[in-house]
């Protein structure tokens, strides 16, 4: 690894929802004892079976939604993802409160059909309605892709602060498969982990965000343990699910090999997945462990959490980000991690997370 001095960001803040709780501390508090979010719902798949999904109570998004502030019409999955992300920014309003035009960089679902709505300007607008928080829309983005989105949009983050001089920005990720096209969906293609079935994964839901900052000082604010970000790698992957091309996993090595280039400390000890149970995805996390094995401490350990609060798509990699920021706050990581997320299409992305104390950074 070479020892030259590479670009960092830093985590000023963290908030989330999932299944398991509406905040940081909670989830992570429940990641670490193995608690399990799954449940049976009222749908059923084609067999009738009921469909087990992790998803968050109502009674904690109820007060998350101000009708009288909507801006134009939602789709239900819509609503649903702007009470997700409500709920989340609110653990964020404190380090937000003295922050103007922030921009907002947001990872939402890939479209599965032509009935799955997503995110779009309308939607960003809805969040600075609902949240208070002063967005800086004209200079927000958002990112389409599913699981590997969240880490996709840490990159933007590093190309804005490259050609700004902002000190902070916003990165998020929401995503539900609660809605009923997208549970058809996936089970007309023998995915949902119900029944006899062998092979497939529990459907979750949540947001998850971070606030980044440039400068190692503002983050001190936030906690003496200062955590930061190495510029995310991105691979494509030929063989993806919904490709007849072969499935090497090439994507995943070549996201593991970039990020891990933006990195100069010690080896790998954790890396955490975005695998959600269905056994397509445990080549590509082999394969790019092979390739890259000097880079990590062996052994190695590899952290899945879906198999505590479900599939989180387009929210996995900032909320992986955020349970490790609470980590490292607890004292609990302080080893160097890796997070990779691997979307159903081609898109594969990762990136390294570790910590430096304020008087050293």
């Amino acid at each position: 690894m070479s020892e030259t001095q590479k670009a960092k960001v830093y985590v000023a803040g963290a908030g989330m929802i999932t299944s398991l709780g509406a905040n940081v501390e909670m989830t992570t508090a429940a990641v670490r004892a193995g608690i399990s979010a799954y449940q049976e719902t009222d749908y059923f798949d084609k067999n009738f079976n009921k469909i087990k999904m992790a998803t968050v109570p109502d009674e904690a998004l109820d007060s998350c939604l101000n009708e009288t502030l909507l801006k134009g019409d939602l789709s239900a999955k819509q609503a649903r993802m702007l009470q997700l992300v409500t709920c989340a920014l609110y653990e964020l309003m404190p380090a937000l409160s003295n922050i103007t035009k922030v921009p907002l960089f947001l990872a939402g679902p890939a479209q599965i059909n032509a009935n799955d709505h997503g995110i779009n300007k309308q939607f960003l607008e809805n969040i600075e309605h609902q949240s208070g928080i002063d967005i800086d829309l004209e200079n927000s983005r958002i990112i389409s892709m599913g699981r590997a989105g969240g880490l996709n949009t840490i990159q933007l983050a590093f190309r804005y602060f490259e050609s700004s001089n902002q000190d902070y920005v916003l990165v998020g990720g929401v995503d539900t498969f609660y809605d009923k096209p997208v549970l058809d969906a996936l089970d007309n293609a023998d995915r949902l982990l119900c029944g006899t079935a062998m092979d497939g994964f529990v459907p979750g839901e949540g947001a998850g965000f971070l606030l980044l900052t440039r400068s190692s000082a503002l983050a001190a604010r936030y906690d003496n343990r200062i955590v930061f970000l190495c510029e995310p790698g991105k691979g494509t992957e030929p063989g993806h699910l919904m490709s007849e091309q072969p499935y090497r996993g090439e994507g995943l090595d070549q996201a593991f090999k970039q990020t891990l280039q933006n990195y100069t400390g010690q080896g790998i000890a954790t890396i955490y997945s975005s695998m959600n149970g269905e056994h397509y995805w445990a080549k590509e996390c082999g394969v790019a462990l092979l390739r890259n094995k000097a880079h990590f401490q062996d052994p190695i350990t590899v952290e899945h959490s879906a198999d505590c609060y479900g599939d989180l798509g387009a929210a996995t990699g900032i909320v992986l980000a955020g349970i490790i920021t609470e980590k490292v706050r607890n004292g609990r990581s302080l080893t160097p991690s890796l997070i990779y997320c691997s979307s159903d299409r081609e898109q594969r992305a990762a990136v390294v997370i570790h910590h430096a104390d304020a008087t050293s950074s």
